[in-house]
């Protein structure tokens, strides 16, 4: 049950009496203005009401010009920033789903503008055991094999490489411009250094259960063609496993 939140017109009234206060001075300083312009400029009133507008201008419109702008720069910036943490998962840091659709959809204009195909490829991994690790030892442990996971797939992929959170145990690296064999490059390098790696939950060591699978694409990105491709074609992988993971290539568009 919601509690009756009394009203309190104490910050309002102050707002309304700075707003009073403001238009009073303007106007107490407009007419000072212009009465020394006249005063100045007896024999030419022409002359001084251009003067007098002139310093209106300035002493009044030159501040509220420089706090709009200091304003609307405060805006971008909180903007910017709700869109970095609404574009990064909070437990991983890597970019989340919708981040990747932007990125994706930026591929795009950037493609329709210069009229240049795009190719590459786009890896689909998933945590099998991530369930059992958090039933096994608690859920702060899922969440470090996540980090774990996250971690590992940024240092062996390149440097361009897009690494995306796009579900609770998954994740989607788009790897733009490579080829079939930079693809299967980067792959292998990927799912050698996972099953490899040595995670530790409470002391006790965990062998990772991963699902990894690839779609190749040219022309354009289709990125849920790409997801379903690449889940589709997904194998199983374990420590030391030396089946190769296919890619599909998805026809051209």
């Amino acid at each position: 049950m919601q509690r009756d939140v009394p009203f309190n017109g104490q910050k309002d009234w102050r707002i309304v009496r700075y707003v009073l206060a403001g238009i009073v001075g303007f106007a107490v300083l407009a007419q000072v203005l212009v009465y020394f312009s006249l005063v100045a400029l007896v024999d030419r009133p022409y002359a001084a009401a251009v003067v007098g507008a002139a310093l209106i201008s300035l002493l009044m419109g030159v501040p509220l010009i420089v706090i709009a702008a200091m304003q609307f720069r405060r805006a971008q910036r909180l903007r910017n920033q709700i869109n970095h943490v609404a574009a990064h998962d909070t437990t991983t840091g890597c970019v989340t789903g919708r981040g990747l659709v932007q990125y994706v959809n930026g591929l795009e204009r950037r493609r329709q503008r210069s009229v240049e195909a795009l190719q590459g490829a786009l890896i689909h991994l998933r945590i099998n055991n991530l369930d059992d690790v958090g039933a096994a030892f608690g859920p702060e442990w899922s969440e470090e094999l996540l980090q774990f996971v996250a971690s590992t797939i940024s240092t062996s992929v390149r440097r361009d490489d897009i690494v995306a959170r796009t579900g609770p145990a998954s994740f989607d690296v788009l790897l733009v411009g490579a080829t079939e064999t930079d693809a299967e490059q980067v792959c292998a390098r990927l799912t050698t250094t996972l099953t490899s790696s040595h995670f530790s939950a409470d002391g006790r060591k965990v062998d990772l259960a991963l699902s990894v699978g690839g779609a190749l694409f040219e022309g354009s990105v289709d990125l849920e063609r790409l997801r379903r491709a690449a889940a589709s074609e997904s194998i199983a992988v374990a420590a030391g496993a030396s089946e190769s993971v296919g890619f599909v290539r998805l026809p051209s568009a």
